[in-house]
């Protein structure tokens, strides 16, 4: 039986087109205030532009320089309330700004932007932000260069765990409120009747079958693929074009720094090295892009500039092409402007109300902290469109499972303290705080299946710590279709230092068990899994 079946007869509210993170924050929003809501991925949740991002929760130090001041202030404020909602996934994490002779960012550049961001942040739990003297610096961290140095901003942003999970907990916390989600269902037709847009024919990609689903307003939060679905319902109200793509990649070196470190270019941009996991997260490029977005990797010389950039402040041998431990690419959404340089193109998002009455919402400019306050404003606007009225819940209630009611702040030691189940449970400290950081206070419902399945405290993967109890709960309770969607989405291993590779036959093999896979099609899963893995490592191509 089709996923779909039965949803014809229905008319739903506002139809949902992308499940990132701009489309399941807008679904989430909507289905708290009652709205009916269904939303249609073609791939994964968060598998587009959202998985690859640069892990940060940040107010964007940098736009101040743009004197994009409104975006910076709302960026920090949502900032502060996601540390708030998802204290499981988000980190407080300490940047460090080499400033060298020469730079033109000076001491005195760089002391007014965080007096700045100091001010705009509201709130703020963290010290004060300042620039430090060279010796401190480098007691700080002795990695950075110490030739010219004459001072770093030091200031904190958040580090985000898994922008994938966050994603998920969007989508999972919709369905709980009565929306419909799919993944692995692509948008064919815009229907259009007499009054405008009726609904979408969609097909399910795992049984090839075509539905006919009803909807007053369509949110359009398809991200590189905006333009593309604006054709495809021939809307052209503000043009054939809203979007300007550009292409972003990221590198992973073994961990160099403790601090973040903000790197400044020769070409007057701004480079991250972010210490996640294992790893020194290295990003990024910014340059424009109108390839195919389903398709793309770091190439040879991104990887060579990004490298080359880092070592001018990190002189250590480690950065280096052959330390890469793989690559990931993605193609941010942003609202199309003329005649200036990509890194210049405002991040701040945009609604687009077009076709009649209104009723075909498009987004652009998509920044991943900014997504719930984003999905306020898309679902205030199709609210409206609906004649009806009902306040967002959206900055008030845990994303966690528990969509439980928080104030200004949420005591997380007591829950985030693992001591107790040490000795209950007999899985490893590590194993524990893992499932705590992936799951928040869910966590308890794995232990709870890792009792009842035989082996279900059993190490999936030599070297990582997921437990086969996060196998069955993802294919129950996750929408879990594909091996990607588990090892790189669901779990970390996907994106750990092996990729999966030495226990991606193991979990194909149970995953094929608990969904009836035949043989063919677990191999297939192998492959596709083994694709992905290998466009990670394209840069190595000549």
């Amino acid at each position: 039986m089709s996923r779909l079946s039965g949803l014809e007869e229905q008319r739903f509210d506002v139809l949902v087109i992308g499940g990132g993170m701009a489309g399941a924050g807008v679904a989430r929003d909507l289905a708290l205030r009652g709205a009916s809501v269904a939303l249609f991925d073609k791939g994964d949740f968060g598998w587009g532009t959202t998985s690859r991002s640069s892990k940060l929760i940040h107010g964007g130090l940098r736009y101040l320089e743009l004197f994009d001041f409104g975006l910076v202030r709302e960026s920090l404020r949502e900032r502060e309330t996601l540390g708030r909602l998802a204290p499981h996934l988000i980190r407080p994490l300490p940047f460090l700004i080499p400033i060298y002779h020469g730079s033109s960012r000076g001491l005195i550049k760089v002391r007014i932007g965080l007096t700045l961001y100091d001010w705009l942040t509201p709130g703020k739990a963290t010290d004060h932000y300042r620039v430090i003297r060279p010796e401190a610096a480098l007691a700080l961290e002795p990695e950075i260069r110490a030739e010219d140095l004459r001072g770093a901003g030091l200031y904190f942003d958040d580090l985000l765990l898994s922008p994938e999970r966050l994603c998920l907990e969007n989508v999972l916390s919709a369905r709980r409120h009565g929306a419909k989600a799919f993944n692995y269902v692509q948008v064919e037709e815009v229907l259009t009747g007499p009054k405008g847009i009726e609904g979408l024919r969609v097909r399910d990609l795992l049984t090839d079958q075509v539905r006919a689903m009803r909807g007053r307003v369509v949110v359009n939060a398809a991200g590189p693929w905006v333009d593309r679905i604006r054709e495809l319902a021939g809307i052209r109200d503000r043009g054939p074009r809203l979007i300007r793509a550009t292409k972003g990649i990221h590198g992973l070196l073994p961990r160099l720094t403790e601090h973040a470190v903000y790197l400044p270019t020769k070409d007057e941009r701004m480079i991250f090295v972010i210490p996640w996991r294992e790893f020194s997260l290295v990003g990024t490029t910014d340059t424009d892009f109108d390839g195919n977005p389903d398709r793309l990797w770091a190439t040879k010389d991104e990887v060579t500039y990004l490298l080359g950039e880092v070592r001018r402040v990190l002189p250590d041998q480690r950065v280096a092409a052959a330390n890469v431990v793989y690559t990931y690419a993605g193609v941010r959404p942003l609202t199309y402007e003329e005649g200036k340089s990509p890194s210049k193109v405002s991040r701040q998002h945009r609604v687009w109300a077009e076709g009649s009455g209104g009723r075909f919402l498009t987004i652009t400019g998509t920044k991943l902290t900014c997504f719930r306050s984003l999905a306020e404003e898309a679902a205030n606007l199709a609210m409206a469109r609906l004649g009806r009225q009902a306040p967002a819940r959206t900055a008030r209630l845990t994303l966690d499972g528990a969509d439980e009611h928080v104030g200004r702040s949420i005591e997380v030691r007591a829950w985030m303290d693992v001591s107790g189940e040490l000795a209950a449970t007999g899985l490893p400290r590590e194993t524990l705080e893992m499932l705590v950081a992936t799951y928040g206070r869910n966590y308890v419902r794995i232990l709870d299946l890792a009792r009842k399945l035989p082996d279900g405290s059993a190490r999936l993967c030599p070297r990582n710590r997921e437990i086969v109890a996060q196998l069955h709960y993802a294919v129950a309770e996750e929408l879990t279709v594909s091996l990607q969607d588990f090892l790189l989405r669901r779990t970390g291993i996907g994106t750990s230092p092996c990729q999966g590779l030495d226990c991606a036959e193991p979990i194909a093999a149970r995953m094929g068990d608990l969904l009836g896979w035949h043989a063919r099609r677990r191999e297939a899963e192998l492959s596709a899994y083994e694709d992905e893995v290998n466009q990670s490592h394209r840069f190595r191509e000549p």
